[in-house]
């Protein structure tokens, strides 16, 4: 059996980038560390897929014990094929030196069909491509394919008890793009087979295809003479307008000519970050203080929003709150208490969610968050699962005043933000002593994902773990509000 040079995952790497497959192909371990993010998303569709399964129950598994052992599979594949199995996970085929594995091959009525399972909600060009690769290659080895579908998750369904494999999938033919293709595919084939086993380096400037259709994992060696200060990082403008600007030699912000047609905003962050000046709107800020009355909560939520609904009465993708942290100053200069709430791992956390935070804000006061949109998100949709406390809900909400519209209006920016309204970046710009980087837990999806994880977990110790890493994350969210009021305080005398 011939050697593959090329799989399905680097021949989408190649039609992204040609460099980008040259460094994967020759240089595999200058590869950017994989993000607890990206992990997530990885484990997430790995999830995904083995419940796809269940739509064809029986198969057998053709994975190879092994990332470097894939001849085993191909070997096995044609075997298991020549058995007569007429169902197979994995199955795996090499053609033209390249290797493709789909998810699900059914034989059926003595016709071939192919699925390849997506733990997405739509059909992006990208799978239509990776699609047609696979098509190409399993046809080509012998198997003549009567569909290949893509299967991928239905927002429409809402899980009412025992999943429903057939409603929480949804299949799509996409043979006809992928005969479509063939063409495409063989030239594409070709060239990237020449660039996976040239001897030089292609010569590839960085431009937008570094993140389209994904964040490429060699930004670390390509990216790294980018200046700190680079017009790249600003933010509030098309990244084509950007790479215009450095491709043309204006490549740091103060190469940027001072007569050039800059908006409002980023105008703002050029001059700050240019003179190296905090601009502060002090008539602004006060406005937005006076809106904002004691007794003050510093309210923040966490969320899990599983591909498949764990929950009866959810859909997939769902937000559901499963934490939140409460800070509480009855004035401006009164002892800080905290409160909280963190769900247990396996039962619904919604109905005690809301019940705890009703108890929580009884005492009349407005309420900061940090992005509003994203609790009066969270809470609308508390009220239409439990109508039994519309009244108690929307009188949280009346109360929520948003902490993020001085530094999204740029009432106040600082040069250290980088053009960055998020918390994560506003905190340590204006306080000095509070940062996230010593949590184990340092983001909203990673403590997502830890929660996510829970619901399976069975070492205690690290069950106990993950739920102190998750209750001191969520408290620095609303400690750090607390901290950045200070400062906004402090900026001007009411």
């Amino acid at each position: 059996m011939e050697k593959h040079i090329l799989s399905k995952s680097s021949f989408i790497r190649g039609l992204q980038c040609p460099k980008s497959l040259y460094l994967y192909k020759n240089f595999y371990l200058q590869r950017d560390k994989v993000s607890p993010e990206q992990q997530a998303i990885f484990s997430r569709g790995t999830h995904v897929g083995l419940l796809a399964r269940r739509l064809f129950p029986g198969g057998v598994d053709v994975t190879p014990s092994s990332p470097f052992k894939f001849a085993e599979s191909v070997k096995l594949t044609q075997k298991l094929i020549g058995e007569g199995i007429t169902i197979l996970y994995e199955a795996a085929f090499v053609f033209e030196k390249t290797l493709v594995a789909i998810d699900i091959l059914v034989k059926r009525d003595d016709k071939w069909y192919a699925y390849e399972v997506k733990s997405s909600t739509r059909i992006s060009p990208t799978y239509i491509l990776d699609a047609s690769l696979q098509y190409f290659i399993i046809v080509n080895s012998g198997i003549e394919l009567q569909d290949i579908s893509i299967i991928n998750i239905n927002t429409d369904y809402t899980r009412h008890g025992a999943l429903e494999y057939d409603q929480l999938f949804r299949v799509t033919s996409v043979k006809n793009e992928a005969v479509q293709n063939t063409g495409f595919i063989k030239e594409n084939l070709e060239r990237l087979l020449r660039v996976a086993s040239h001897p030089e380096q292609p010569d590839v400037k960085i431009g937008q295809h570094c993140s389209n259709p994904y964040n490429c994992d060699f930004m670390g060696t390509c990216w790294k003479d980018v200046p700190e200060n680079s017009v790249l990082y600003l933010s509030g403008t098309a990244k084509e307008e950007l790479f215009q600007l450095y491709d043309r030699g204006i490549q740091t912000i103060q190469d940027i000519p001072a007569n050039f047609p800059l908006n409002k905003q980023l105008r703002l962050q050029v001059e700050s970050l240019i003179d190296h000046k905090t601009i502060i709107d002090r008539e602004g800020i006060r406005k937005f203080l006076q809106s904002v009355n004691y007794p003050l909560f510093f309210m923040d939520f966490e969320t899990i929003m599983p591909a498949v609904p764990i929950y009866s009465g959810t859909h997939p993708y769902q937000h559901i709150p499963f934490q939140y942290s409460l800070h509480f100053k009855e004035t401006k200069s009164s002892t800080l208490f905290h409160m909280e709430f963190l769900a247990e791992a396996g039962t619904d956390p919604r109905k005690q969610f809301i019940e705890q935070l009703i108890k929580h804000t009884a005492v009349p006061g407005d309420i900061l968050t940090y992005n509003a949109t994203f609790e009066r998100s969270v809470l609308n949709n508390l009220k239409k699962q439990f109508p039994e406390y519309d009244d108690a809900i929307d009188y949280i909400i009346y109360r929520i005043k948003d902490l993020m519209f001085p530094f999204e209006t740029k009432l106040y920016y600082d040069p250290r933000m980088k053009g960055s309204y998020s918390i994560k970046n506003v905190l340590p710009a204006l306080v000095d002593n509070l940062n996230y980087s010593t949590l184990k837990i340092g983001s909203g999806s990673v403590a997502m994902a830890a929660f996510e994880n829970l619901q399976t977990e069975t070492d205690l110790f690290k069950i106990a773990e993950t739920r102190d890493a998750l209750r001191a994350y969520c408290e620095m969210d609303t400690l750090a509000m607390v901290r950045i009021l200070e400062v906004l305080e402090n900026t001007v005398i009411l």
